[in-house]
């Protein structure tokens, strides 16, 4: 990448931090409460931060990934009972030998659960009755539902700021592919917002300008479908850009970024022209993943890039079958790539987690579509420094609370649960957080030790000691 490319990026990036809160948050469904985050309770433990050393990938499924794609078990018996309203068709709905859905990228999942690379759990269960979309990815992109108005990533770094564990001159400490969501990185849970350096910095998945902008002759920043390219284009525009900065600019993660887009652009240049040891897919999920892991790789300063899955949501009220499996085998290929990079280069302290709203109802609708349901699948990629293997966790029963319109999967009594919550706690705990449900309105990191699945084996915990 050129460097006059990546300070144009970099304008774009840290116009879209700044503007992010303000010109979004129409959509946002409002918290129950608006609380201050209790980071004065939070006990931090260095030597954890230090041994982990963990990097994130957040991937949020906006709408819900279907339950069936990671436990597809329950079908035949919808299929053989007649249970569903409109009938499942005869192909397409393969079960692997673990029993998740063949078409919908089981295959790379079954390779990653044989190579230790994958720890997914069937039972995220949210005992509320469901809610709308915009409700539950607040509170579950905030990891509480108790009013902690901030981003499960922003909470992160205030915590890791207030125990000074990241120096001010890191490099892209916190990164938002293609912008992510702002509600995982959404800074109002303090009446201190984060510094600049720990401010999520958008980048574009092919590690360019993912915005179209320009500075108006105010020298503001305008985002949005702008033909001025003037002061982009113009010989002076690296001294211009920082002296309007400096003049007109009230934000300081602005007048940073910009003082500091030389060594950002270098540091660009060289993760851009690296030569990877694997190829990615030339899909959507795969430039953001090669993106993510791009970054992470060449740079230990970042520690958690956040992104959403797929082209837009997992909604699929109509044809859900066809679109489900296109998009999770796209997905699943990706995420196989980035995981065979990490192996490749030796980096055990990177993992991927996979979530979203919540699950879908297993009754296909009229439209062949699937409906909202309360459990979710939970995948957990890589990490192999701070998680131990456990490989597919928990067992559900097949609900059929209204046969042809209303079927769930639901845990079985005996099987280990957890909350949607506690994945927020886990993230805070492997980061060396150790009481991470004041967090999180208390709810602790998944942990299933103590429990047995159908074949009679115990759980171990899934952090490491």
């Amino acid at each position: 990448m050129k460097r006059r490319e990546f300070i144009k990026s970099t304008l774009g990036l840290a116009a879209a931090a700044a503007l992010a809160p303000s010109w979004l948050r129409a959509d946002v469904v409002p918290n129950d409460d608006n609380q201050p985050l209790p980071l004065a309770e939070v006990v931090f433990d260095a030597n954890i931060f230090q041994k982990n050393d963990a990097q994130t990938i957040i991937i949020f499924l906006s709408g819900g990934m279907s339950d069936v794609v990671g436990n597809i078990g329950h079908i035949q018996t919808i299929i053989d009972e007649g249970l569903s309203g409109k009938a499942y068709p005869s192909g397409g709905l393969t079960a692997t030998v673990n029993g998740f859905w063949k078409e919908a990228g089981g295959d790379y999942l079954e390779q990653m659960l044989a190579n230790g690379d994958l720890n997914l759990f069937r039972t995220c269960y949210q005992t509320d009755p469901m809610l709308a979309h915009g409700i539950n990815q607040s509170r579950y992109m905030h990891g509480n539902g108790v009013g902690y108005n901030s981003g499960i990533v922003s909470t992160l770094m205030h915590v890791l700021n207030q125990n000074s564990m990241i120096q001010e001159r890191a490099v892209l400490t916190n990164v938002a592919i293609d912008g992510s969501d702002y509600r995982l990185i959404e800074d109002g849970g303090t009446s201190q917002m984060l510094p600049s350096f720990l401010r999520a910095a958008s980048i574009s998945r092919d590690l360019s300008n993912p915005y179209n902008y320009a500075m108006t002759t105010d020298g503001l920043v305008s985002v949005g479908d702008t033909t001025s390219t003037e002061l982009l284009n113009s010989a002076n525009y690296s001294d211009r850009l920082t002296a309007l900065s400096q003049r007109h600019n009230l934000f300081d993660a602005l007048s940073d970024i910009f003082n500091r887009r030389e060594e950002l652009s270098d540091f660009l240049d060289d993760v851009i022209n690296d030569t990877l040891p694997v190829q990615y897919p030339g899909t959507l999920d795969g430039k953001k993943l090669e993106a993510a892991m791009r970054i992470l790789t060449k740079n230990p300063d970042t520690k958690i890039v956040s992104m959403l899955g797929g082209f837009s949501s997992w909604d699929d009220h109509s044809n859900a079958i066809v679109s489900h499996s296109k998009r999770a085998s796209e997905l699943f290929e990706a995420i196989y790539a980035a995981v065979q990079h990490m192996a490749a280069v030796g980096k055990e302290n990177i993992n991927i987690v996979l979530f979203g709203d919540f699950g879908r109802n297993m009754n296909l609708n009229s439209a062949a579509g699937w409906d909202h349901g309360n459990n979710q699948v939970v995948y957990w990629f890589g990490g192999k420094k701070f998680f131990n293997s456990l490989g597919v966790v928990g067992e559900t029963d097949l609900d059929v609370w209204i046969p042809k319109a209303r079927l769930y999967t639901k845990p079985k009594d005996t099987s280990y649960q957890f909350s949607p919550y506690s994945i927020a706690s886990t993230i805070y705990a492997l980061y060396g957080v150790t009481n991470p449900e004041i967090l999180t309105g208390g709810y602790k990191p998944i942990d299933p030790s103590g429990y047995t699945d159908a074949d009679g084996n115990s759980y171990t915990s899934f952090l490491k000691g």
